[in-house]
């Protein structure tokens, strides 16, 4: 009896440390505490006939998070869209009535109003996932608005979030460095680029354009484990010269000295 008491008495002391040792380790844990995030969309694509001659295509993406309850950062993620319900039916029932106002507005604004000749206007708007790793997420926002023979008015936005923080990055948060070294670093970077060795073959008036400018520094920016990536829209570079949309990286060597230690810890940077 008593050797019975005894044993009954070890096994329950095992199981209460092992119950303590995998409570700390889950405590203590950081890393890739979201990787089984659960990530889906909903779309809402329509067309119809705004007026006789033309008609419009519309197509809007939102990403959904079935497992996922921070408002904090949900908010953060939607920022810029009054959404407070962030279940699949709430996002479709914001989609549906976005798609319903722009519609009516657009009906309703007077310099449509005599429009004849037939057009296919085109309004998108999608937001896609293009990383999830190490606790980082990363969303990149397009948006392109078509009217008749105007030009496309597209854009992106590059917005990576920290699941650990509960917000967006900063570029403080991840590098150290003055606005004009990184300016620098910037300007080196675009000559490399392809767009800038083919205009120095054949558009030379506009390589000269871009290569006596300073490249401004923006926060629409993201990374990956090669490169820190800066996406400049339309005219962010210079409005004297139409080169569209371009990404200019910056590898991680090139930043060296420069990066944050935790950072590169966090996405093992050598």
């Amino acid at each position: 009896m008593k050797k019975s008491y005894f044993i009954w008495i070890i096994t329950l002391l095992a199981i209460i440390f092992a119950c303590k040792e995998i409570g700390n380790r889950n405590k203590n844990s950081t890393t890739d505490a979201y990787t089984k995030l659960i990530i889906d969309s909903v779309i809402e694509e329509d067309s119809t006939k705004l007026f006789d001659s033309v008609m419009i295509k519309y197509s809007s993406k939102l990403l959904w998070f079935p497992n996922f309850e921070n408002k904090k950062l949900l908010k953060e993620i939607y920022s810029g869209k009054n959404i407070t319900d962030f279940s699949k039916d709430g996002l479709q029932k914001f989609l549906t009535d976005e798609k319903t106002n722009l519609y009516e507005q657009l009906r309703k604004s007077n310099e449509n109003s005599d429009i004849k000749s037939k057009q296919q206007w085109e309004y998108t708007c999608q937001m896609n996932l293009k990383m999830n790793k190490n606790d980082y997420l990363y969303i990149q926002y397009y948006n392109n608005h078509f009217k008749g023979i105007d030009k496309d008015q597209y854009s992106y936005q590059e917005k990576v979030f920290d699941l650990i923080k509960d917000r967006k990055v900063q570029l403080s948060d991840i590098i150290a460095i003055s606005k004009e070294d990184l300016s620098q670093l910037l300007k080196i970077n675009l000559e490399k680029t392809t767009m800038m060795q083919q205009m120095k073959k054949y558009d030379q008036k506009g390589y000269a354009a871009l290569s006596t400018i300073p490249i401004p520094v923006t926060e629409n920016f993201y990374f990956d484990d090669n490169n820190l990536y800066f996406h400049y829209n339309m005219n962010e570079i210079t409005k004297n010269y139409d080169i569209g949309d371009i990404v200019i990286p910056i590898s991680w060597e090139d930043l060296n000295g420069n990066t944050k230690t935790d950072f590169k810890e966090r996405m093992k940077i050598n």
